[in-house]
């Protein structure tokens, strides 16, 4: 009986809205210089890095670097610098831009691609802070092409209270529709419906978390989650301008979906992760994955 009370009172404290699990992040700011994502398996490895990130005297990061590095059965590589400013307009808003600078290059069995792109981003944030929308300009030149193709697209957001939604993305041939899931401030849940008009394929990724509801991330400064959580601007997510991020520690992820093209379905394979939570105070913070399908699966954080 005393057992069953006692699991009883924590769910229900648990599950109060007069509960607030941000309180718990005493600790003080961790603010990382590099991220590194890492996914290994036997015949691939990708490693995503953003390095060199540069805060102003309001902690805002003002620029970066981001690259991505495939190796295996074929050679990706994606480098992009981006510049980030804050301005207020004429109407009082403060409104946010970047700039990027995009270089890609892909070798597959004897065939080279490559392209380079300038992208201009403004964005709107609404009455409490957030993100509202990404309005995107993106000048493509391939390969040494002095003639850009120029494209336009738009990312909008939704929030309850303190918490994102819903996104939606929209260009010429494409609309992404982004849905974050809560419960009890985790964000147990997130799917990602890609429509390609052009190509007439449909993707649908499913992403289900569970975490820690005893463990709590305790820094402030860079929130860690957008990086270990799909679909978020990860840089602007980690600055708080989508709203709060889940205070609690993960513990699992399970990956799944599927792609339909001419009318045929293909499940994806699923992806079962389960998480350690290292913190070096002084250094670092990882997210250590156990993997079914990659036998490395990391993100870390270092100063």
């Amino acid at each position: 009986m005393m057992l069953v009370l006692t699991s009883t009172t924590l769910v229900s404290c648990s599950d109060d809205d007069d509960f607030n699990p941000f309180e718990h992040q005493t600790i003080g700011e961790f603010n990382p210089n590099t991220i590194t994502f890492r996914k290994s398996s036997d015949n691939m490895d990708i490693v995503e890095t953003w390095s060199n990130i540069v805060r102003n005297h309001q902690n805002k990061v003002i620029s970066y670097e981001y690259t991505r590095e495939v190796k295996g059965e074929f050679t990706e590589i994606e480098n992009r610098k981006t510049t980030i400013d804050y301005f207020t307009n004429h109407e009082g808003n403060e409104v946010i831009r970047t700039n990027t600078d995009v270089e890609y290059f892909k070798s597959s069995n004897g065939i080279d691609a490559q392209y380079t792109e300038k992208v201009l981003e403004n964005i709107n944030l609404n009455k409490d802070g957030y993100i509202e929308s990404i309005a995107t300009t993106t000048d493509h030149f391939d390969g040494k092409s002095q003639n850009p193709i120029t494209t336009t697209s738009l990312r909008t957001f939704a929030y309850k209270n303190d918490l994102c939604t819903g996104s939606v993305y929209q260009d010429d041939n494409t609309r992404i529709s982004y849905n974050y899931n809560w419960s009890a401030y985790q964000l147990k849940n997130i799917t990602i419906l890609k429509e390609n008009s052009r190509s007439n394929t449909v993707e649908y990724n499913t992403y289900d978390y569970t975490f820690d509801r005893s463990a709590y991330y305790k820094y402030s400064g860079t929130e860690v989650m957008p990086f270990v959580q799909s679909g978020f601007p990860q840089i602007f997510a980690s600055m708080g301008y989508l709203g709060k991020c889940t205070p609690y520690i993960l513990t699992g992820e399970v990956q799944g979906g599927y792609t339909k093209f001419a009318g045929i379905t293909s499940e994806n394979p699923q992806i079962r992760n389960s998480f350690n939570f290292d913190v070096d105070p002084g250094s670092k913070v990882v997210y250590s994955g156990i993997s079914n399908i990659y036998n490395n699966y990391s993100i870390t954080f270092e100063k």
